[in-house]
């Protein structure tokens, strides 16, 4: 501890208990090892490697380069563009480009890469409503899209290179020799590496794409490769400027030298060697033993607008300012239309050689002829199409060889929709509801906070000041959209609404299919169809209703121009009176909203957008802030970031991870509650992923039966009955011959015996499903806060799953006796105390009603409480409060141990929300659930009415009006409040309620009644996804 509270601040506890116990503690650690040691000895010898090859080979280094920038000036004439003063720009930290790519390949991890790519089809079962399928007559098979090296740009260039193979070796090269695409994907952004100051480092990282995404995109697997740290424009070249000329550079001078930059640098990168290699191909022994001779390409270029526009030399919100097409600025909000689809592949920026030869000229006209690179001359040639007269060094370089870097640039889901479209929208929103009312902002931060949780990561806690909109990241926008259509419901007049809640689950429906990690024609299909609707729902919003509000600026927006004014100033601060705030109009004439309409092309052309996200360059930015703590944070900081950078590589290359030892918790005093309090440890159970799910067999926190049941005496939770003829059901399933609709006798419940009269109550259940990506996940059950489930409801049911909230976890030791020795041995089962929730059928939900699926608790008189065996449980569901609807204590009067609730949303009186929305969009597993046409999930068979292929309503047969995807109406009219639902059908035991829930016996495929593990809960409900 004296170490750890000396030297250094940068030390953590948990960084403590690393040292202690995977170092100090560790088998292999002698401290004689450490006689001698030098930590800057041993970070020289990491330095200074002299191996020839590898993945730290000598070769692979970093190294320090300039380039030079010539400097026009307008009226001054040159011989020629080589004759006219330049401007060198030093301590360019860069690796050679095709050395990197080679000790990539090297790599250990080389063992994962995918080198020869392919298509991946699917084969739909036969739909059970169609009668005309045969059941020998397989279904066509469906394109599936997720990784780039399923796609068509990397089989295209695949088929380049194997035809080169067959028709064209390389010399000397014998047949035996593997021929492969080594695709390559970039990324390029600035960063601020300090909250204070203006430290800032602009990397460009590198990924290979026959690589997963699954790996490629986490951090801790170093798959991303620094390829250079590219130098801001300096201040001083003004200085040199006015030296040669006489005169400061103007702005459009600045902006023409900062593409100048990027592109030298990038010359710098596509050496000859790179090029020769682009061509020839290089022979490399990779890192699972196999020597192939490989091509080198690159994929796409990752980055935002901003850097867009340096790298494909266009202007910055330029009269076309999108660098793949050439529509106009006027035409941007007509996106989604049928002519401005068709326009986009008409209109597409390429990189022809007439252009090369354009810019060429154009150049001479600058430098030999004094024009200025925005004058009019220039604007005459290149303002109808947006373009910068510079050249860009991926066309001097590749662009006769079929390389176009227009088509490299992708989409950027992260800046484009969470921080553009979604943002503004959102913003704009918020300044409505300030106009419409105080009142109303308040409103809203209260819905958002009383959100719960859901998933370990999906949907967090909103703070109490959402629509301050301060401090929000990308995934803070992303959770915001996902929950947006609850939170401002009934906010504004109904006519208003309407448009809005229309609008908002199209941009959620739009987010959900653009997340999408596996897509397959059905579902670009789909995301096409939202995309023309999304378009639409927009320029509705623009024209119907934010011209009937004043919208000014919010106090954030305020601030910020004041700031930028008082940066224009000498005193460095303007204050203006709080109540001049300038009026504010929603846009769609952006870039960001017209560049939502080339994602269903680009997820074709180069995989999901997962792929190319600047997210993975984003989390590749935070290990560089960590490496830059521990510079001296001098002029060479870039140097010693990428020295960092390759020993934490290096050391985690043979990484081994330590066991974890747990301790068992000690041991606590009993709980007369149904949850384990908070605080209090759980051993937790090993949950194997071929598991359905995993619960603890720890007895330390158990309850009474006979005293709970006392206390609870008068509540109508009170469960005492209903839990007996549970056990009974589970018990003698298999020795009745009625099976699951065995009702038990006087005689059997003498009979049942739970030992010492116990329930053990558990924390938490851990509940494993394969996702809609043919991946395993898991939710964790927790009946203090995420504690909502779903079920698949039984064949011919007219919605396809049913909710319940899970009121406690717990197992009994229970045995019958005088029925044989099999019966006697006490069988652990593990139970699920559920409250019951109807589905809402008589409210409209889906895509053409703009509305969630609703569901309400069961009353009273519908047997509201029951049990279930936990292999009924598919997942966790997201149940968000319809808080335009209010709170009702109609369900459940009173108080009663059923709300007896740490959850979230701090509630703790005696009523419930009247309704709640099933929260479709909080992940995309579950959004593929509603959507159908998944290929992880085994469907039950009622879900066909919901899939892309057959878009039948449940509620209205084959009315061709409501063929949108999950439409269950085409009713745009306001639903009946007082729904009940459909037919309700009793149960004695409170364990199903027919049409109504949906509901099987909650006795099915309860097991055999062992005594082994769970009892025999080894059964799955038909509507799990097997792995």
């Amino acid at each position: 501890m004296r170490w750890f509270y000396s030297g250094s601040v940068v030390k953590s506890a948990r960084e403590l208990d690393r040292l202690v116990n995977e170092v100090i503690l560790a088998e292999d650690f002698q401290p004689s090892d450490f006689l001698g040691f030098s930590a800057k000895k041993e970070l020289e010898r990491m330095d200074t490697s002299t191996k020839d090859s590898g993945v730290f080979a000598a070769k692979d280094g970093w190294r320090t380069g300039s380039v030079r920038i010539s400097l026009p000036k307008t009226h001054v004439k040159h011989p020629s563009e080589v004759d006219a003063p330049t401007f060198e720009v030093n301590n360019i930290y860069y690796r050679p480009f095709l050395a990197s790519i080679k000790a990539a390949y090297e790599d250990l991890n080389a063992i994962r890469y995918h080198n020869i790519p392919f298509k991946l089809y699917y084969e739909p079962p036969a739909s059970a409503d169609d009668p005309s399928a045969s059941p020998s007559e397989p279904a066509e098979p469906e394109r599936l899209y997720s990784e780039v090296y399923n796609t068509d740009a990397l089989n295209r260039l695949n088929d380049a290179v194997q035809d080169k193979a067959r028709n064209d070796r390389e010399p000397g090269d014998s047949p035996d020799l593997e021929y492969a695409v080594a695709g390559t994907m970039l990324y390029s952004d600035s960063t601020s590496l300090a909250s204070f100051g203006t430290a800032s480092l602009w990397p460009i990282y590198f990924w290979l794409s026959s690589l997963s995404k699954y790996i490629r995109a986490l951090p801790t697997a170093f798959a991303a490769h620094h390829l250079a740290y590219i130098p801001s424009l300096p201040d001083l070249i003004r200085q040199a400027y006015e030296i040669e000329y006489g005169s400061v550079p103007t702005p459009a001078v600045l902006r023409f030298c900062k593409k100048e930059l990027m592109q030298k640098i990038w010359l710098l990168l596509l050496d000859d060697d790179f090029m020769h290699a682009y061509v020839h191909g290089f022979v490399v022994k990779c890192g699972d033993g196999i020597t192939r001779r490989l091509f080198p390409r690159i994929l796409t270029y990752s980055a935002d607008y901003p850097e867009k526009c340096l790298i494909a030399c266009i202007k910055y919100l330029g009269r076309c300012p999108c660098p793949s097409c050439l529509i106009d600025k006027s035409r941007i909000q007509l996106m989604g239309t049928k002519r401005d689809m068709a326009q986009r592949i008409k209109k597409l920026r390429e990189d022809t050689p007439w252009l090369r030869m354009l810019l060429e000229r154009i150049r001479g006209w600058i430098f030999q002829r004094g024009r200025a690179p925005e004058g009019k001359s220039v604007e005459e040639v290149l303002g109808s199409t947006s373009t910068s007269p510079n050249q860009s060094a991926f066309s001097q370089r590749l662009g006769e060889l079929g390389f176009d870097i227009y088509r490299a640039l992708v989409p950027d889901l992260m800046h484009e929709f969470e921080l553009g479209v979604w943002k503004s929208t959102v913003t704009h929103l918020v300044r409505i509801l300030t106009a419409f009312g105080a009142s109303s902002i308040n409103k809203l931060n209260a819905r958002f906070t009383a959100i719960p949780r859901f998933g370990r990561d999906a949907i967090r806690h909103f703070g109490d000041n959402v629509a301050g909109l301060k401090k929000l990241a990308a995934r803070d926008y992303e959770d915001l959209v996902q929950c947006a259509i609850p939170a401002f419901e009934g906010l504004l007049p109904a006519a208003h609404d309407r448009i809005i809640r229309r609008m908002l689950f199209q941009l959620a429906t739009w987010h959900a299919l653009a997340k999408l990690r596996l897509h397959s024609d059905s579902t670009l299909s789909v995301f096409e169809n939202v995309t023309s609707s999304l378009g639409e729902a927009m320029r509705a919003f623009a024209s119907k209703v934010c011209p009937a509000y004043d919208t000014r600026e919010l106090d954030k927006e305020v601030a910020a121009r004041q700031r930028r004014k008082g940066r224009k100033t000498t005193r460095g601060k303007v204050t203006e009176p709080s109540h001049n705030r300038a009026q504010k109009v929603f846009n769609l004439n952006t870039y960001k909203f017209h560049r939502l309409g080339d994602y269903v092309r680009e997820v074709r052309e180069t995989g999901t957008l997962d792929n190319t996200s600047t997210q993975t360059g984003e989390l590749e930015h935070q290990r560089v802030k960590r490496f830059y703590v521990r510079t001296s944070k001098n002029a060479r900081f870039q140097a010693q970031i990428g020295n960092h950078e390759r020993r934490e590589r290096l050391v985690h290359r043979d990484r081994r991870s330590s066991a974890k030892k747990s301790k068992r918790p000690k041991k606590s005093e009993k709980n007369p509650g149904l949850r384990v309090p908070r605080g209090e440890a759980e051993a937790a159970a090993p949950c194997l992923p071929g598991d359905h799910h995993s619960i603890s067999d720890e007895q330390r926190h158990h309850i009474d039966l006979t005293g709970f049941v006392h206390d609870c005496e008068g509540d109508p939770a009170n469960f005492a009955s209903g839990l007996r003829r549970h056990v009974l059901r589970r018990l003698l399933k298999d020795t009745m011959p009625d099976g699951d609709a065995y009702e038990p006798t006087y005689e059997d419940f003498s009979a049942l015996r739970l030992r010492h009269n116990r329930l053990y109550i558990h924390k938490r259940m851990l509940v494993n499903y394969t996702s809609y990506d043919m991946r395993r996940d898991q939710d964790t059950i927790n009946p203090s806060s995420q504690c909502n489930v779903l079920l698949a409801a039984p064949p011919g049911s007219q919605h396809p799953y049913m909710y319940a909230q899970v009121l406690g976890i717990f197992h009994v030791n229970a045995y019958i006796t005088g029925r044989g020795k099999a019966l006697e041995v006490p069988t652990l089962l593990h139970i699920l105390w559920v409250r019951w929730y109807n589905f809402d059928e008589n409210t409209p939900w889906g895509l053409h009603a703009s509305r969630l699926p609703r569901v309400e608790f069961a009353p009273l008189d519908d047997q509201p409480f029951g049990f279930l065996s936990p292999n009924h449980v598919i997942r966790g569901v997201h149940l968000i409060p319809a808080f335009a609807h209010g709170r009702s204590d109609e369900a459940l009067p009173g108080h009663s141990i059923a709300r007896a609730n740490d959850g979230d949303d701090g509630d703790d009186d005696d009523e419930d929300w009247r309704y709640h929305y099933v929260g479709i969009f909080s992940d995309r597993d579950l959004f593929m659930r509603y959507l159908g046409a998944s290929v992880g999930h085994c469907r039950p068979e009622v879900e066909a009415e919901f899939s892309v292929q057959n878009r039948r309503s449940p509620t209205h047969g084959d009315d061709p009006e409501s063929s949108n995807v999950f439409d269950s109406s085409d009713d745009e009219s306001e639903p009946d409040s007082s729904g009940r639902g459909g037919e309700h059908s009793d149960d004695a035991d409170g364990e199903t309620t027919g049409l109504r829930r949906s509901a099987p016996t909650s006795d099915e495929d309860e097991g055999d009644g062992d005594d082994e593990g769970d009892g025999g809960d080894d059964d799955v409900y038909e509507g799990f996804a097997p792995l």
